[in-house]
């Protein structure tokens, strides 16, 4: 593999998970990459699988951090290759050629994606658009599974850590759009993304914390059109979810919002995906 790859895998408390991403890449059939390991201080084992195969990696850390972001940002302050790939713990590389695949591939933009396996109750495959526009950014998000990203892009910027869940779409945002970095599809099955994370669980308060990025980040023309779409089933948005955005809007009716919000924080808990409809009827 001609290009520097690092690979950055976070993990707090997922020994399992954890085992899983460094073996799919101490696996591959080519070496060529660093390889780097931010551990939030776990206490469940992980200490352990990262000794075992601490002679991999380029780097590795076990202690306390601030959350996710905070971890995936040690791990660019860190990174040396051209580009990054963010496996977090549980995340694969799809099999022991994805390396080798890319380093036949004429990779030579900022953002470079390859395709990713989404692993449901019925795995399927999502691939990368072959273009990128403020349009596809509204209602979708590049995996960083499956994304490379150029470093110097990375340290420029780092990832938000004053969000929870879509800091990286911020940064996607504001490499592909503000920044207009340029972007790449390579047709390679690069990895198999674990649906179990924070943010697939939490469907709409992510959503709520990309609206609030949208309306930081994007002119007032722009942010209109994320308006228009948003009068459908973007996102899969119901009735009682848009009454709640609106009632976010309104400053004197915040204590309202957030006490709202946190229920639906909870419920989210015990029931991932479930409608907000059913979590609240018309008549209870």
């Amino acid at each position: 593999m001609s290009m520097r790859l690092s690979i950055i895998t976070i993990n707090y408390n997922d020994q399992e998970g954890l085992l899983k991403t460094v073996r799919s890449v101490v696996g591959q059939s080519v070496q060529p990459y660093e390889f780097i390991v931010i551990d939030g201080g776990s206490t469940d084992g992980s200490r352990e699988v990262i000794e075992e195969f601490k002679s991999a990696f380029s780097y590795w850390v076990s202690e306390k951090d601030k959350g996710i972001y905070n971890a995936m940002n040690k791990g660019i302050d860190r990174a040396s290759g051209e580009w990054c790939l963010f496996l977090n713990a549980g995340d694969i590389l799809h099999d022991n050629n994805v390396l080798s695949s890319l380093d036949k591939a004429d990779i030579h933009t900022d953002i470079v994606c390859g395709n990713v396996w989404v692993l449901t109750e019925q795995p399927y495959l999502k691939k990368a658009p072959d273009s990128i526009s403020m349009d596809y950014l509204y209602g979708n998000t590049i995996c960083h599974q499956s994304a490379l990203i150029r470093t110097e892009i990375l340290k420029k910027h780092h990832y938000d850590e004053s969000l929870r869940i879509v800091s990286d779409r911020k940064l996607f945002l504001q490499a592909l759009i503000l920044d207009n970095a340029s972007y790449q599809h390579v047709d390679v099955d690069l990895a198999d993304y674990d649906v179990n994370g924070f943010s697939s669980k939490n469907r709409f308060l992510s959503e709520q914390e990309y609206r609030g990025v949208l309306e930081d980040m994007l002119p007032a023309r722009i942010l209109a059109d994320y308006g228009k779409r948003s009068e459908g089933a973007l996102f899969g948005v119901t009735p009682y979810e848009k009454m709640f955005l609106e009632i976010g809007k309104r400053k004197y009716r915040r204590p309202v919002y957030r006490i709202v919000r946190s229920l639906m924080v909870v419920i989210s808990w015990f029931k991932p995906g479930a409608s907000f409809v059913k979590a609240f009827p018309k008549k209870p």
